[in-house]
């Protein structure tokens, strides 16, 4: 039950960082808020970082591999707003999220983990209500249900898996904190000579109410990933990553209620999904 409430935690986050994400990337720009988020949520949490944790008990090889991740997660970051900025937020991250798929299989095949046959069930049930969530059959129909947006969801879901259960596997040998404060301190490293090199300057266009919106999005986005790194390792990284997956619920909504998008019928029939897969995962657990 663990692994879920800390899924559960980091979706509750992760959703609602995706909507204020959505908000603010289609005034600030992709770049600006990739950086000024990843700023704030290392601003915030260096202080835990010297008083908490030792940087001596990453090895080389694991400093090689938080390095290689985080180029692979300032990637999809910075794909990911880009989706956001293009596409329908209640649509972009219900596909982004079937990232799961990747994680379960990774911790499957990789790390030994085995499901019961409750929550393999509980897990196809959550990622195929979280599929029938994102597509929109009457868009579809009508040629509008695939943007460039969809599409890059689409393309960077596995990049987003491998980070993921990557990050979970470091969580289990160096703890929860680690990789996450590294990975992300490596992001922001690499992001400033991109924001000069192009002169995409992170406090141009800045308003007082975007940069409140680009506080709440760094620290929802590192709360969630904290969350769901902790959860990996006390738990079981397929289970948190199942649960997880029921993130899109939040941005689904907020869609609906802040940028007005619509859903098909279709669509509620996978969010019902994805509740009934959740409760099953919590009972097997």
């Amino acid at each position: 039950m663990t692994s879920v409430i800390f899924g559960l935690i980091s979706a509750i986050a992760l959703g609602t960082a995706d909507v204020a994400a959505a908000a603010v990337v289609r005034r600030l720009g992709v770049l600006r808020t990739t950086f000024l988020s990843h700023f704030c949520s290392i601003a915030i949490i260096t202080a835990y970082m010297f008083v908490a944790w030792d940087l001596g008990v990453i090895s080389l090889t694991q400093w090689a591999q938080l390095a290689g991740l985080s180029v692979l997660g300032a990637t999809v970051t910075v794909a990911f707003y880009r989706a956001l900025q293009l596409g329908p937020v209640a649509v972009v991250s219900p596909v982004t999220s079937a990232y799961a798929v990747v994680v379960v299989l990774l911790a499957v095949a990789f790390v030994g983990e085995r499901l019961s046959a409750g929550q393999t069930v509980a897990v196809a049930a959550t990622i195929g209500g979280v599929a029938l969530a994102s597509i929109n059959i009457g868009d579809m129909r009508s040629g509008r249900g695939i943007g460039p947006g969809v599409l890059i969801a689409l393309v960077i879901t596995v990049g987003i898996g491998v980070w993921i259960y990557s990050i979970g596997v470091l969580a289990k040998e160096i703890g929860w904190f680690l990789p996450i404060y590294v990975s992300r301190l490596f992001t922001l490293a690499m992001l400033g000579p991109a924001s000069a090199i192009r002169r995409d300057w992170p406090w141009q266009r800045l308003t007082v109410p975007l940069a409140l919106g680009v506080v709440v999005v760094g620290v929802l986005e590192t709360g969630s990933l904290l969350a769901f790194a902790r959860g990996a390792e006390i738990g079981v990284i397929s289970i948190v990553a199942a649960a997880s997956t029921t993130y899109p619920i939040v941005p689904i909504l907020g869609g609906l209620v802040v940028f007005r998008e619509r859903l098909g019928a279709t669509q509620f029939v996978g969010l019902a999904i994805v509740v009934a897969g959740l409760v099953m995962l919590g009972l097997n657990s």
